[in-house]
């Protein structure tokens, strides 16, 4: 338990170091792990149907034979979603990561996921796309006083040719849905800081940022907009895991990736006076306390330790919660605030790069 970086420690900046939600300091996670206790879970709480066509999304099964993010046979009952949630709260959680399967705000039971979640005094962080439902100042508002976090897609804020690829960049294309994504999204982005998200300390308000080769240029802007405007940014690299489990070809070296993170921290320090490392895997942020602090429970009731793993510890349909979180037991001892799949990423990128 030595190796809990310090970085957890800055939480109160102004910012947006870090977000509501993944708001531990090093006591907090090293009596969490002390205790056994659960704080930070990753769960699949929404159908796998999306109208987007992600070329990288990690929560899809590379070999669908449809390539379409359409529900799945068997995915979990509300009931059962229910449960799960009540489950993390038995062992401790303080906030669901709600990834998916698909784009959750389109879950004909996202209301009662999100309500559920609060109630148990649970903070909600909704991964979205951000444009088919969050341009509604009233969806925005009903989020915002459930006391979610939002986490918004953004690969791009300047490059709308970009942009607007990535969410139609699957293998089996699919046919455009007739929106603007790039604009729409923008026009969410507003909204969620209209409705006052980024006015707190720590933040509720996320970009979620694949850096690759197409944005490479792009990310130290986005990183002083986000500080500008108290946004939290996930600069990331491909997760080995879904449809990014195939070697993305615009993938950047670990070599670019710490570069840039390094660059990013230096413009912390210099111009919004926040020392820390550059911290793998969020670069800007604290790091990551889903992997060792919780675990990752997809659609279909396979439990993963992490979204970036590729074999299950069980199936909560055939166990409890508990029973598997016992599992990652050996995972959490070892517990640094890194990203051992991210990693595993970039040693499969080499040798492709060397063969």
């Amino acid at each position: 338990m030595n190796n809990i970086p310090e970085e957890f420690n800055i939480i109160k900046t102004g910012h947006g170091y870090t977000i509501k939600g993944w708001d531990f300091n090093t006591t907090e996670i090293r009596e969490a792990l002390k205790g056994d206790r659960m704080l930070n879970p990753a769960f699949e709480l929404a159908s796998n149907s999306c109208p987007w066509d992600c070329g990288f999304c990690f929560t899809e099964d590379p070999n669908n034979p449809e390539g379409l993010k359409k529900a799945l046979a068997n995915e979990m009952t509300l009931d059962e979603r229910l449960h799960l949630i009540d489950q993390a709260r038995q062992l401790g959680a303080r906030t669901i990561n709600i990834v998916g399967a698909g784009e959750p705000t389109i879950d004909p039971n996202f209301w009662q996921i999100v309500e559920h979640t609060s109630a148990k005094g649970i903070t909600p962080i909704i991964y979205t796309e951000g444009a088919l439902r969050l341009t509604n100042p009233r969806f925005a508002k009903r989020l915002y006083d459930l006391g979610a976090t939002v986490v918004l897609k953004v690969n791009s804020l300047e490059n709308e040719d970009y942009q607007n690829h990535v969410v139609n960049s699957g293998e089996r294309k699919m046919k455009p849905l007739k929106m603007d994504y790039f604009h729409e999204r923008n026009k969410a982005l507003e909204v969620l800081l209209d409705a006052g998200f980024a006015k707190h300390d720590p933040t509720r308000l996320a970009f979620d940022t694949i850096i690759c080769q197409e944005n490479y240029d792009e990310i130290p802007r986005i990183h002083q907009y986000a500080r500008d405007h108290n946004i939290f940014v996930l600069f990331v690299n491909y997760l080995p895991s879904g449809r990014s489990s195939n070697l993305k070809q615009n993938a950047i070296s670990q070599k670019e990736q710490f570069a840039i993170f390094d660059k990013l921290a230096n413009i912390d320090k210099e111009r919004y006076g926040i020392n820390h490392r550059a911290i793998f895997p969020y670069a800007g942020g604290t790091p990551c306390s889903i992997r060792g602090l919780g675990l990752y429970v997809k659609i279909q009731g396979a439990v993963y330790d992490c979204p970036g793993e590729s074999e299950a510890l069980g199936n909560i349909r055939q166990e409890s919660l508990q029973d598997v979180w016992k599992k990652a037991m050996h995972i959490r001892e070892h517990f640094d605030g890194g990203c051992l799949p991210r990693e595993l990423f970039w040693k499969r990128y080499i040798s492709t790069q060397t063969t």
